[in-house]
């Protein structure tokens, strides 16, 4: 004779029924699994990045403190897919009136002096099979914290 169920128990009184709500209970649990190692794993890249830069350069001090704006630097946002990194010429407009010391802002004149790029490492950056437009989301008035995060808050530009 088979198992009675106690009244207002949701407990499966079938060998096959126990063993379909196990294995299903077994996918949810792998799912979850799967979904954090895919989330916060080097795949998708929600885990913390923060390269070391050949010259270190401090959000905080420019975009907060200084209150300059993010498209003064990422020009390139206003008008196609990526913000762009700012060229020597753009950090001279105001480095090249500072009379502040300091061994970043001498590799800054060096690389200015030399006409020689920073070769920055990239922070931020987008999947293979996905195409991003910064153009859009400026037209929108998208604020760049919505995506970046309180980027005017770092002292170290961290994903």
């Amino acid at each position: 004779m088979g198992r009675v169920r106690k009244p207002g128990s949701l407990k499966p009184t079938s060998f096959i029924a126990r063993t379909v709500l196990k294995v299903f209970v077994l996918f949810i649990l792998l799912g979850i699994a799967g979904d954090a190692v895919f989330y916060y794993g080097p795949v998708y890249g929600l885990t913390p990045h923060t390269p070391k830069q050949p010259i270190p350069y401090s959000h905080k001090q420019h975009a907060g403190d200084l209150k300059i704006p993010c498209l003064y630097c990422h020009a390139y946002a206003r008008r196609s897919e990526i913000a762009g990194i700012p060229s020597l010429s753009k950090c001279n407009n105001c480095h090249s009136n500072l009379s502040v010391e300091s061994e970043a802002i001498d590799n800054l004149n060096k690389h200015i002096e030399e006409g020689k790029p920073i070769e920055w490492v990239r922070v931020f950056e987008t999947p293979d099979h996905i195409w991003f437009n910064h153009k859009r989301h400026i037209l929108k008035n998208i604020a760049c914290q919505k995506c970046h995060g309180p980027i005017e808050t770092m002292e170290v530009t961290s994903r």
